[in-house]
């Protein structure tokens, strides 16, 4: 086995962050929060290129009422080996996710903070389960 990984990434770029908060949120309620992720792929053979969209989208609310929405999209590009040991539909799946949810999760306690609010800090993510769940909504290029 070569010391180089199978995948690497190299890039990765912010596509879309919006984020949403009423202005009359109350700081002393318990919001519930929910948390949904669409992952997507395009892999390019020729220049063994593979590009991973992983779209999060955030909310929080108390009593039916979202106080808090925040949607943000990150594009991830990464090289590969001709000898990976993983498909590139099973790396697109959960572990290049994986690799750029740190990214995410960054960016919405940054933004959140910003908006006046205590830092939305998202708790890490077993996306192998989530996958095997089928909890991760797969998107495709059109």
């Amino acid at each position: 086995m070569s010391g180089k990984p199978s995948f690497q990434i190299s890039d990765i770029h912010l596509l879309e962050s919006h984020f949403k908060r009423d202005k009359d949120i109350e700081f002393n309620h318990s919001y519930k929060n929910n948390v949904s992720i669409e992952t997507g792929h395009d892999f390019e053979q020729v220049t063994n290129r593979l590009s991973i969209t992983v779209i999060l989208n955030y909310s929080a609310g108390f009593k039916g009422k979202k106080y808090i929405t925040a949607k943000i999209i990150m594009l991830g590009v990464f090289s590969c080996s001709p000898d990976a040991q993983l498909s590139v539909d099973q790396f697109s799946k959960a572990n290049g996710p994986a690799i750029m949810f740190p990214f995410l999760r960054e960016h919405l306690a940054s933004i959140s903070l910003k908006s006046g609010v205590k830092p939305i800090i998202l708790p890490a993510i077993n996306f192998i389960k989530l996958v095997a769940e089928d909890k991760i909504k797969n998107i495709t290029k059109k």
